[in-house]
């Protein structure tokens, strides 16, 4: 009976959720880590796809497109209401779906929220049909990424090994006022300019949020922005505001410049937190979070160029027959006075599909410019491009690529800057 005893009061943190196939570790490949932006991932649905699915634990269950039902052959098994980051409420319905690949992981039987219509998810040129939550990326098992490795994964309370001379970031279930937070634990030792504030770990968003009534003594300063952040409900928020922190300070873990956005969840009023901690704050390192025992670790990425051939790896065999790195070329070529660089990039012949290559640049003087993303549809095997007049004089190396290339407002192909992330 006090073995029993034991198990209800740490909430049966033991082992991976039901349904999951055996192992200890499950890894699964991200679609273009290098960029900062949300963790996407391909997953295969009853033999079909793949479909990408961003992660979000602070997601209830994991919630689809209905053309995810559709792939499953999932009949709908009841009506719910979903609750946007304003508490309004919108139709879903729930429904049970089958076969559910992601990376190594296979699970059997996965209960899921299907919202009405398509396209709730989508951003930066990529359709995205639905995200992972909680019941997948559970208390029970550490989640992490890597993104010079380009990989997210699940591993065994049993299994996990603390990364060693890792920074520790405590996480507390209680706030500094002593209002519950249940599952959204918060760190208290955040520091953002003279402001110390509860701050939530968010691995679902980009921007970091902080409440309004913090700004002052948190040292923001309001300026006008334009920005979309999709919540889990897959209602966009239109972000008019946005404010840059020159330092913040999580235990030892410390960031210069990091961009906040006005912090309003009106579903979690009564936990009263300060606000999130987004990616962009995540950026520089690796990260582990073991929910179960409070704690996140955070170690330094590493190079690029040194991490090319693990990163290209986690497609499997795909790049490996090619003979050139991503299975693409490039080279520059001579333009007028007064313009951009040119770039002519071909594919490796033999390789079908779509793919993206993703190119580092810096320039003349050093300094790192914005990555480039070569996106070459199914049928495309070159294109030329010119490209800002800022990389006159830079250099290039690639360091990605994957399977999945943004959407191309070009027939033939074409190059893109990454997404600039607030700041």
């Amino acid at each position: 009976m006090r073995t029993l005893a034991l198990l209800v009061a740490t909430g049966c943190a033991i082992g991976a959720p039901p349904g999951f196939s055996s192992g200890t570790q499950w890894t699964f490949p991200l679609v273009d880590p290098l960029a900062g932006g949300r963790l996407v991932v391909p997953v295969m649905v009853h033999g079909k796809g793949p479909f990408l699915f961003a992660i979000d634990r602070d997601a209830a269950s994991t919630i689809v497109d209905p053309e995810i039902a559709a792939a499953a052959e999932a009949r709908a098994t009841g009506e719910l209401r979903v609750d946007d980051y304003d508490d309004h409420t919108h139709p879903a319905f729930y429904a049970e779906i089958t076969d559910v690949e992601i990376g190594n992981l296979t699970i059997s039987l996965l209960p899921v929220q299907v919202l009405p219509r398509p396209g709730h998810f989508d951003e930066d040129g990529r359709h995205i049909s639905g995200v992972i939550g909680r019941k997948l990326v559970a208390d029970s098992l550490v989640f992490g990424f890597d993104r010079d490795r380009g990989i997210a994964w699940l591993e065994t309370q049993q299994a996990f090994v603390p990364p060693p001379a890792a920074t520790v970031l405590a996480l507390d279930g209680i706030s500094s006022s002593g209002v519950k937070v249940a599952w959204r634990p918060v760190v208290k030792d955040a520091k953002i300019g003279a402001a110390a504030v509860d701050l939530h770990p968010d691995f679902s968003r980009v921007a970091s949020e902080l409440a309004l009534d913090k700004w002052h003594a948190a040292g923001l300063a309001p300026t006008d922005a334009a920005l979309k952040i999709i919540d889990s409900s897959g209602i966009v928020r239109d972000v008019t505001q946005l404010g840059v922190a020159p330092a913040v300070t999580v235990a030892t873990a410390s960031r210069d410049h990091v961009g906040f956005v006005p912090y309003d969840d009106r579903r979690l009023w009564q936990y009263k937190l300060d606000g999130v901690l987004g990616l962009d704050f995540f950026r520089p390192f690796k990260v582990a979070a073991d929910w179960h025992h409070e704690k996140i670790y955070l170690t330094p990425r590493e190079d690029l160029a040194a991490t090319r051939a693990t990163r290209l790896a986690r497609w499997g065999e795909l790049f490996a027959p090619c003979p050139d790195p991503g299975c693409a070329t490039f080279e520059l070529v001579t333009v007028a006075e007064g313009e951009g660089p040119g770039m002519r990039v071909h594919r490796d012949r033999g390789f079908l599909g779509p793919l993206e290559v993703i190119l580092r640049a810096t320039a003349k003087s050093g300094e790192p410019l914005p990555n480039l993303e070569l996106n070459f549809p199914a049928d495309a095997s070159a294109f030329d491009t010119q490209l800002p007049q800022r990389y006159l004089g830079a250099t290039f190396e690639i360091v990605d690529a994957s399977p999945f290339p943004r959407a191309c407002p070009y027939v033939g192909g074409c190059a893109m800057t990454q997404p600039v992330l607030p700041p």
